[in-house]
């Protein structure tokens, strides 16, 4: 089925795109939840007269995205847990731990936006961080891992 995109959607395509994709996906997933409509004549002149507001939102995203982009890149976020010995830490930092230490500089940023090496930070130390903040946009900072003093 022909569709064109009223939003961006993760592996698919951005906002005003026409794509194909399979009826079942369309049908039961992309149209019920407002981010496509069927490519019809009607559907693509409707389109066509939002784009230019699609645009103009996209514009204003991006430019949103590179000043989030500014005030993270090359930052170093600092983060205490729980360490055995040898540096291994009880449990992991997460996205979540990291994300409490940045919300304040990444305004309309989500957790689940920031890309860990394996999942987690299992040991103490330095370790290179990215973060997807919109399309294309990526900003990359070093979190630091220090044991957490024990009383």
């Amino acid at each position: 089925m022909k569709i064109v995109l009223l939003e961006d959607v993760e592996n698919l395509g951005y906002a005003g795109d026409i794509k194909e994709v399979k009826d079942g996906y369309a049908r039961n997933y992309l149209i019920p939840k407002g981010k496509v409509l069927q490519a019809t004549k009607n559907n693509l002149k409707l389109v066509d007269e939002k784009r230019q507001s699609i645009l103009r939102k996209v514009e204003k995203r991006i430019e949103s995205a590179n000043k989030i982009k500014e005030a993270l890149d090359g930052i170093t976020v600092e983060v205490e847990a729980k360490a055995g010995e040898k540096g291994r830490l009880f449990g992991s930092v997460t996205a979540a731990d990291i994300f409490e230490q940045i919300k304040d500089k990444a305004k309309g940023i989500d957790k689940k936006d920031i890309k860990l090496p394996e999942g987690g930070i299992k040991t103490v130390g330095e370790h290179d961080v990215e973060i997807a903040i919109y399309r294309d946009i990526k900003a990359s900072f070093k979190v630091v891992v220090k044991p957490a003093d024990e009383q």
